[in-house]
């Protein structure tokens, strides 16, 4: 399965990442699970090149998965004027 990076999907999964509390990376294996580890970590970019501002990080929170060390980057909170 290919990786949909359309405009659409990618706000999709924004939304839908913003509405729970793991880190982006985590949620998209989840919600993904037919992508290979490329695939997915090219959907995290895709995110966080349109929605960056809406995540938070810290410099040493990483996780590894398939020989990758990969960011975690945490949904911010929703303000409820969104």
């Amino acid at each position: 399965m290919a990786a949909d990076l359309s405009s659409d999907t990618i706000a999709a999964l924004h939304r839908k990442a913003r509405r729970q509390n793991d880190d982006l990376y985590t949620f998209l294996k989840r919600e993904l699970p037919d992508l290979d580890i490329e695939e997915r970590l090219q959907t995290l970019a895709a995110v966080l090149n349109d929605h960056l501002e809406e995540y938070r990080w810290e410099d040493d929170d990483e996780l590894r998965d398939e020989g990758y060390i990969v960011k975690r980057f945490y949904p911010l909170p929703e303000s409820d004027d969104a």
